[in-house]
């Protein structure tokens, strides 16, 4: 029989545990994390997420899950820490832990770690990535001062030429990397009207990329590479997938990929070509 860590067996849960003893501490923990969610009635999200004594023994229990997340979403801002990015997910958990298992509205047969990896990794990338418009353009201003032009005129290819302290030139480099630019064309389709929710925020809480052959091809595109038996059985483990199911889907999920992107490859070449 399987002994618990002493971790796991001090936290003075209220909840009744059922979950086999004999289990190593990975597999308890996914069971008991699930056997927690039980306890929330389906009656709605708002009263779902009144038990805040079973969000926190979840956190509690998954806490190294937020650590994975931070340690697998890139930022392109060198002064975004591990910290900032550790904290942002546990953050964002705390606004949506209760969607897991509430089966009204999302799917209930996807494990903890594979039903919040793309949201939380989603959220943390949108908060740390983008510097504020109001500081953006008094950056670009003070840079656009310099060449006597406008600072809407202000190119990338132009900071070369700016002299600037090493910090504000940083932040004004990741203005210009940001994926998210900063004109209402862009922004408009992230901002709810009339209280409704934005096209992005459907978009990000649906279950479209939540089938594993995406989580597969989402994690190769985070490594920038193929695969290895040694990812694999890391992801194995953080997610609660066995490795034989990420081994057999592994196939269709790099042709998908590659498809993908010779699609894009195609495209710009194509989009090249008509100028």
């Amino acid at each position: 029989m399987a002994k618990r860590s002493k971790s796991l067996r001090r936290y003075p849960s209220k909840y009744p545990c059922h979950v086999d003893s004999s289990l190593k501490d990975a597999e308890w923990r996914k069971e008991r994390t699930l056997e927690l969610y039980s306890y929330l009635p389906q009656t709605s999200l708002e009263d779902r997420i009144k038990y805040k004594d079973i969000r926190d023994e979840v956190i509690y229990l998954n806490y190294n899950y937020f650590g994975f997340i931070a340690s697998h979403v890139y930022i392109k801002n060198v002064h975004v820490s591990y910290e900032d990015k550790f904290q942002s997910a546990l953050t964002n958990f705390c606004t949506m832990w209760h969607k897991f298992q509430y089966a009204k509205k999302y799917r209930t047969d996807l494990s903890f770690s594979v039903f919040f990896k793309p949201r939380l990794s989603e959220c943390v990338y949108r908060e740390l990535l983008t510097v504020k418009h109001t500081v953006n353009r008094s950056l670009k201003m003070e840079a656009a001062e310099q060449l006597g032009k406008h600072y809407s005129d202000l190119t990338y290819e132009d900071l070369s030429k700016v002299n600037m302290a090493p910090e504000k030139m940083e932040a004004l480099k990741a203005v210009f990397h940001a994926d998210y630019e900063e004109d209402m064309d862009t922004a408009s389709i992230f901002i709810p009207v009339s209280g409704d929710t934005s096209e992005y925020e459907k978009d990000l809480f649906t279950d479209n990329y939540d089938d594993l052959m995406h989580v597969v091809m989402r994690e190769m595109m985070e490594r920038e590479r193929l695969l290895t038996v040694d990812d694999v059985i890391e992801i194995s483990d953080t997610l609660g997938i066995p490795v034989k199911d990420i081994k057999s889907i592994q196939p269709k999920a790099e042709k998908e990929l590659y498809d993908q992107l010779q699609d894009i490859v195609t495209y710009k070449s194509g989009f090249s070509d008509s100028f």
